[in-house]
């Protein structure tokens, strides 16, 4: 496997988004791009990252602003500047052209992670973006906090004042995660939601490339809702061509994606907007991340290996 470093201003005209293009030792028949979740960073998906490689394909994933590597080098944690749904999804659209200048003409997927569900959900509906395949994994629908919770005026109103930059206030954070804990027992730490497995949660929370802790502003916490809004909007499903592949993976345990049902719910709403070829796959008894987790891995890298090595013709 080699590995290719791509560095590009973001759309924030702040950053430089650090971003990493893996190929195989053989020619690749197509291109995966990995978009990470939030307070997190690429490299966290290097065992899924390996095993597409081994199957053939192309791997471009980056950082986010505000995220992993990009943030180690601005020192910016947790921020993407004004109008941060839009940054982040260009970002992503950048380095797709990026990729493709370096491997142009092969099928293109894209696999966004939590976060990156709803980024990859809102590039598939750019029609620049042209993918073979569209993969979402912990997909985030039906977020409780998101829906129900967050106070969206005191939220709107953080956003646009002087201090948006800020840290968001304390109550907006709570309220965003609302509930993510109710499931996981008395003595359960601030991020046992994220596995099952307490290694897993261990290793997330010890990541110095992760600072999920680091206080998100005000404007990125609503460019994060913005993003959901415009993800999971009923006007979304027609904005995705209708024979575009669609896999859809998350835990029953899960709170990002309603404990399952909101897996279901995209699905159920993509085959009702004429999307026929829409794969779902809800894992029993686990949390966010199936691609993590010790007793789903190997499954969910299956089912990412099968749906795109289908793709490819």
């Amino acid at each position: 496997m080699a590995l290719h470093e791509i560095t590009f201003l973001s759309s924030n005209d702040r950053d430089t988004i650090q971003s990493w293009l893996y190929t195989p030792t053989a020619e690749p028949t197509g291109i995966v791009q990995i978009i990470h979740g939030l307070g997190e960073h690429s490299r966290r998906y290097l065992h899924l990252i390996n095993a597409l490689t081994d199957a053939g394909f192309a791997v471009a994933a980056d950082d986010h602003t505000g995220h992993g590597r990009t943030a180690m080098e601005s020192g910016i944690w947790a921020d993407a500047g004004d109008d941060a749904a839009r940054v982040i999804v260009d970002d992503e659209l950048a380095l797709q052209e990026k990729v493709r200048e370096v491997l142009p003409g092969l099928p293109y997927i894209v696999f966004g992670h939590s976060w990156g569900s709803l980024i990859a959900r809102a590039m598939a509906s750019d029609p620049t973006s042209d993918l073979a395949g569209l993969a979402l994994c912990g997909i985030a629908a039906q977020w409780h906090g998101i829906e129900e919770v967050i106070d969206r005026k005191d939220l709107a109103e953080a956003a646009t004042g002087g201090h948006r930059a800020e840290p968001a206030a304390g109550h907006l954070v709570d309220q965003f995660f609302d509930g993510f804990l109710d499931r996981c027992g008395p003595d359960a730490g601030p991020t046992a939601w994220v596995a099952l497995d307490k290694a897993v949660v261990s290793d997330h929370g010890r990541d110095p490339f992760n600072n999920f802790g680091a206080p998100m502003s005000a404007r990125f916490l609503q460019g994060f809702v913005d993003l959901y809004d415009k993800a999971n909007a009923d006007s979304w499903y027609p904005t995705i061509p209708g024979t575009l592949p669609v896999l859809i993976l998350a835990g029953d345990q899960d709170p990002v994606a309603n404990y399952g049902e909101g897996a279901y719910h995209v699905a159920n709403r993509l085959r009702e907007a004429g999307h026929e070829d829409v794969r779902t796959r809800v894992f029993t008894g686990v949390r966010h991340e199936v691609h993590n987790e010790p007793t789903t891995r190997a499954q969910a890298e299956a089912e990412i290996v099968d749906f795109v090595a289908r793709l490819i013709v």
